[in-house]
């Protein structure tokens, strides 16, 4: 009788600190989303990716160019669960620039940041597209000190110019992602274009962006089973979302590739030129930019 005492005691006790905790969460989570909606106002440009478009855009130009003041929460190895959060925090009938992050989709969920913030709809939304479950809880570990999302910025960096690639990644790394099929990249596929869905629901004009990599990765890319699986969902998206598809061919007397996956600070800021072009031009249709380096 004592022991079936102790354990409704016990069982009570848990249950009572469980909801303590997601009590936290809620508030903590809608403090963060009170904060963020006084920020994401529209007449913003946002701006998600990896470290591509964290690196190869100059956010502060996009702002000069546009006359808008454009926000980032682009970061080094972000993952599909990122942009997943950052969408929710885009408002409604603004203008969004995402990258299409074929590494991100191809590299191993492993070495995704995913560390953006606890947000329990989009682990859910990972998991009904695939996502295994101790994935899921690997990204919640990620993310139990940081229950607040990181709220879009100002912050960015360029790489510096340099007359030579710097190969502190070694080639055979990136044949190696485009030439090994990838039992995670449907589970990431079917999760980014939720994310894409979303913002087309809330009528959110959006600028897809394909960075280029040095020439030696996009031979090694071409014709891979890998990059026939990224074209196959970048035509996948630009059909169902009646995208205009756009080509930025980078011409310049000077490098403009920093190393073999990112633009150096004259390719940032000639693209970032393009990009407001695009947008100053067309500020109601949805793109599909690819950018190619001549």
């Amino acid at each position: 009788m004592n022991m079936k005492k102790f354990l409704l005691k016990s069982g009570f006790a848990i249950l009572c600190f469980l909801t303590l905790i997601f009590g936290v969460y809620l508030i903590l989570h809608a403090m963060s989303r009170k904060s963020n909606d006084c920020i994401n106002r529209n007449g913003k440009v946002f701006v998600w990716g990896d470290s591509q478009m964290c690196l190869d855009l100059d956010v502060p130009l996009l702002t000069d160019r546009l006359g808008k003041q454009s926000l980032t929460s682009a970061a080094g190895g972000a993952g599909v669960y990122d942009f997943l959060v950052s969408e929710k925090n885009i408002p409604s009938n603004s203008v969004c620039i995402v990258s299409f992050p074929e590494a991100a989709l191809l590299r191993s969920p492993l070495a995704d940041n995913n560390r953006i913030g606890l947000e329990l709809s989009c682990l859910a939304t990972l998991y009904r597209e695939g996502c295994p479950w101790d994935e899921c809880l690997r990204i919640m570990n990620l993310n139990s000190g940081n229950i607040n999302y990181k709220a879009f910025n100002k912050s960015h960096r360029l790489l510096p110019y340099s007359a030579s690639i710097v190969y502190f990644e070694p080639l055979s790394g990136f044949c190696r992602m485009f030439s090994e099929k990838k039992d995670y990249f449907d589970w990431k596929a079917k999760a980014y274009c939720q994310g894409i869905r979303q913002l087309f629901e809330k009528q959110v004009q959006v600028v897809l962006i394909q960075f280029p990599f040095e020439k030696k990765v996009e031979d090694c890319a071409r014709n891979s089973i890998n990059r026939y699986l990224t074209d196959s969902l970048k035509q996948v998206i630009i059909e169902n979302y009646a995208m205009k598809y756009s080509t930025i061919t980078l011409s310049s007397d000077s490098l403009l590739m920093h190393d073999l996956s990112h633009m150096n600070e004259v390719g940032a800021r000639l693209l970032t030129v393009e990009i407001a072009n695009i947008l100053r031009a067309d500020m109601v249709n949805n793109y599909f930019v690819e950018v190619k380096i001549r």
